[in-house]
């Protein structure tokens, strides 16, 4: 599954629940525990609006929503499942008339963050904070719809970024281990180089895949703090982290990238390494099953890849075990008349016994503690204990306003055509932070 960026619809979106959160004659609505108690058997009609509709992926919702029903008679669930951009666009609508269904998909970050601060998503906090439930999911997948203390959000899934690379031409370049520091990275490349293969196999055609390298510099360059402020919108991006990120992007692509231009797309890029033409790629842990020959990968990679983390940066003032990734979430609706129903749903949909059968069947990392031992998928496993080992640093594109994130992709892909230095692009970056703070649009 290829991550599709979600600032696209943040525009409309934050308008919408600017709004809101500015009153407009609405009265919040006050959620208790009592509203989660369910009395007696389930029973009721629930909606739930996702953005699972491949072909690929909708029949294990569509199978999960029937095993539910199956054992609550009762119940009768209608399930919307739709593609991303029209996700995007409806549920903006949706929210802007106060419409929701009782339980509607969310990107982890300040995207779900509109939703709690437009007063839009029910306060979980009684349900998952100090409870058995809560306890079951991951640290890192919970927290990313975590505001303010309060929890608002039910984690499905995680992922995360980290080098897929070729084994055997690892070895034929004489790397004999997965670099452990960003300057061992560098100095495999050059080895790997000389060998006669693209080191990193890259595109950047759509902005997000530099977004994910700067959603890891930043982090390992920055502390987190700082980071936080200057992401919510309150700072003004000076700490000197942020231009040494940028600098590593540009080390990045002098000495592991192809030369030129870095405009094809992550897929092509992709088929590159899968062919042998390129060494590595940063890839998400969801796109482990195309590097399987049942995902389209040719027997001599899908035999023979492995993958390791971003290296730590010696000197690095942000925090050493960050690892860019995300969660996607569901939220429940703060004005839906059956709250209960829809948590006893979502604790079934996120059971150990059902996050099993989503590892299996998707070969997605759920967000449950340990289960990936029920993946086929070669890697997951080692995926899910490399995630639990790391704090997850929320992908820039959704933990941050899209007055942030559109100048920083644009200043990201100047550096890497090398049309302007780190210290220029972060003036732009430093002007979108401005003008937020400005005109008040904060995340």
């Amino acid at each position: 599954m290829r991550r599709t960026p979600a600032l696209t619809a943040g525009c409309l979106l934050t308008t919408l629940l600017m709004l809101l959160v500015s009153g407009c004659g609405q009265r919040p609505v006050t959620v208790t525990p009592n509203d989660f108690a369910l009395h007696g058997r389930p029973q009721g009609h629930l909606t739930v609006l996702e953005k699972w509709a491949d072909p690929e992926y909708a029949p294990y919702f569509q199978q999960a929503v029937r095993a539910y029903e199956k054992q609550n008679p009762g119940v009768t669930i209608e399930l919307q499942a739709v593609g991303d951009q029209p996700y995007k666009d409806r549920i903006a609508v949706l929210a802007a008339s106060r419409e929701l269904p009782d339980i509607f998909f969310a990107w982890p970050g300040q995207y779900a963050r509109k939703f709690a601060d437009g007063r839009l998503a029910a306060d979980l906090s009684s349900e998952l904070k100090g409870t058995a439930w809560g306890g079951s999911f991951e640290r890192n997948a919970l927290d990313a719809f975590t505001f303010d203390d309060k929890s608002y959000g039910v984690p499905l899934d995680v992922d995360a970024k980290v080098f897929a690379y070729n084994t055997a031409l690892f070895a034929k370049a004489g790397v004999t281990a997965p670099p452990r520091t960003f300057p061992e990275l560098l100095t495999a490349c050059d080895r790997i180089r000389k060998a006669g293969y693209t080191p990193l196999a890259f595109g950047n055609q759509y902005g997000w895949p530099a977004g994910h390298f700067l959603t890891q510099f930043n982090a390992a360059e920055v502390p987190a703090d700082v980071l936080a402020r200057d992401y919510d919108g309150r700072g003004g991006f000076s700490h000197p982290g942020y231009a040494r990120a940028l600098e590593d992007l540009a080390r990045l692509k002098q000495r592991c990238m192809a030369p030129g231009g870095t405009s094809m797309s992550h897929e092509s890029a992709q088929a590159r390494m899968l062919y042998g033409k390129a060494a590595m790629q940063y890839i998400e842990t969801l796109e482990f099953s195309y590097l399987t020959e049942q995902g389209g990968a040719p027997e001599e990679f899908a035999g023979h890849w492995d993958f390791f983390p971003m290296p730590g940066i010696p000197g690095a003032q942000g925090d050493p075990r960050a690892i860019a990734g995300g969660a996607d979430g569901l939220l429940v609706s703060n004005a839906s008349p059956h709250k209960a129903l829809a948590v006893d749903f979502l604790k079934f949909l996120t059971s150990r016994a059902q996050a099993r059968t989503l590892v299996r069947d998707l070969g997605w990392l759920s967000a449950v503690k340990g289960t990936a031992d029920a993946a086929e998928l070669p890697g997951l496993a080692k995926a899910q204990r490399t995630i639990a080992g790391h704090h997850m640093a929320v992908w820039l594109d959704t933990r941050a306003g899209e007055k942030i994130v559109n100048p920083y992709l644009s200043a990201a892909e100047a550096v890497l055509a090398g049309r302007t230095s780190p210290q220029a692009a972060l003036r732009e970056v430093r002007r979108g932070a401005e003008q937020a703070r400005r005109y008040g649009v904060t995340p």
